[in-house]
């Protein structure tokens, strides 16, 4: 009876651990719409355009930036417009080697600006944030904002 607990519990432990790992990866995030980064390149970039045209519009709108660190795991940064201000939330709960800067943090800017650096990249920055001042969101290839 007790190796039959025993085994009952080790599988129960092994499949919690199988579910833990998988939780939201990359073709979660692009199949949801986030604008994903990944190391070959942005996806759901249009959704992202789509959010800058209902910022100039001062239209409500909210997307999720979604990137994963080199083990797999994803950084979240949730950026709602309520017609008026930008409400920003990066969340780096899931990255199991976070150390003790993990969690949410979250702050309330006014605009995007983008710039063309010197590596061709675009940069995306929130600006005229409260707590931070400016706040770099993504950054893309030149040739892939082009798109």
């Amino acid at each position: 009876m007790l190796k039959k607990i025993l085994f009952f519990l080790m599988v129960l432990i092994i499949l919690t651990g199988c579910s833990l790992t998988g939780g939201y990866d990359s073709s979660k995030a692009i199949k949801r719409g986030d604008i994903t980064i990944l190391h070959n390149g942005v996806h759901n970039l249009e959704r992202f355009e789509l959010f800058l045209e209902h910022l100039a519009n001062n239209q409500e709108d909210t997307v999720r930036v979604t990137s994963y660190t080199k083990e797999g795991d994803p950084i979240f940064e949730d950026v709602h417009f309520d017609g008026k201000d930008i409400q920003y939330t990066h969340d780096n709960s899931q990255d199991a080697f976070g150390g003790q800067d993990k969690g949410q943090e979250t702050d309330v800017c006014k605009n995007i600006m983008s710039s063309v650096n010197d590596q061709n990249e675009v940069e995306y920055v929130l600006v005229d944030c409260i707590k931070n001042g400016e706040i770099p969101l993504f950054q893309i290839n030149g040739e892939e904002a082009k798109k």
